[in-house]
């Protein structure tokens, strides 16, 4: 509905071992750029950072930060 993947779902929900199974697997795929998963923006422009900061889930933006997470993107917002 929003556009979200199954990270951002992790992210909003807090589940980080499920974030960091999906990470972990699309790194190992090489069908995936994991980045490119973790940089995904939702339809608001939300990654999966944007919404672990937003619901407060300090593991889950140090673990998306350490895996290459883009720290300078900007959702619709601003």
């Amino acid at each position: 509905q929003y556009g979200n993947t199954p990270l951002h779902e992790a992210a909003v929900s807090g589940h980080s071992n499920m974030l960091k199974s999906l990470v972990e697997e699309f790194a190992r795929l090489e069908k995936f750029s994991h980045r490119g998963q973790i940089n995904k923006e939702n339809n608001s422009g939300d990654t999966p950072l944007h919404l672990a900061v937003r619901f407060d889930h300090p593991d889950i933006v140090k673990f998306l930060v350490q895996k290459g997470a883009d720290q300078t993107i900007r959702n619709k917002q601003g």
